[in-house]
């Protein structure tokens, strides 16, 4: 059973080119997460976030990934792909679209 109520601690980098970000949360876990399936094509407040020039402009809120617009991304969801990414990666032996390291 997956733990719920993860917060993301810290924004460590954030990499406007390619749609990711370097996180830490508050279980201690941290690596890049990709967004490109939210940006590469997106729609509605993504949209707004690329025309605005404001993927940079990213912070927290109460422990959510936000932008200046109101989008704001699930910290537990940023987490669940980050650790099955790792995953993934550990079984396989090959890299995936976001890589995972303890930071």
């Amino acid at each position: 059973m997956k733990k719920l109520g993860n917060k993301i601690r810290r924004i460590l980098d954030v990499d406007d080119e390619s749609f990711s970000v370097s996180l830490r949360f508050s279980d201690g876990a941290g690596g890049v997460v990709s967004l490109g399936h939210l940006f590469e094509r997106p729609k509605g407040l993504a949209a707004d976030i690329l025309k605005g020039g404001m993927f940079s402009m990213c912070f927290l809120e109460n422990g959510a990934l936000a932008w200046p617009n109101g989008f704001e991304l699930c910290p537990d969801a940023l987490h669940a792909r980050l650790t099955s990414a790792a995953r993934r990666k550990s079984r396989t032996g090959t890299p995936s679209r976001v890589e995972s390291a303890r930071l």
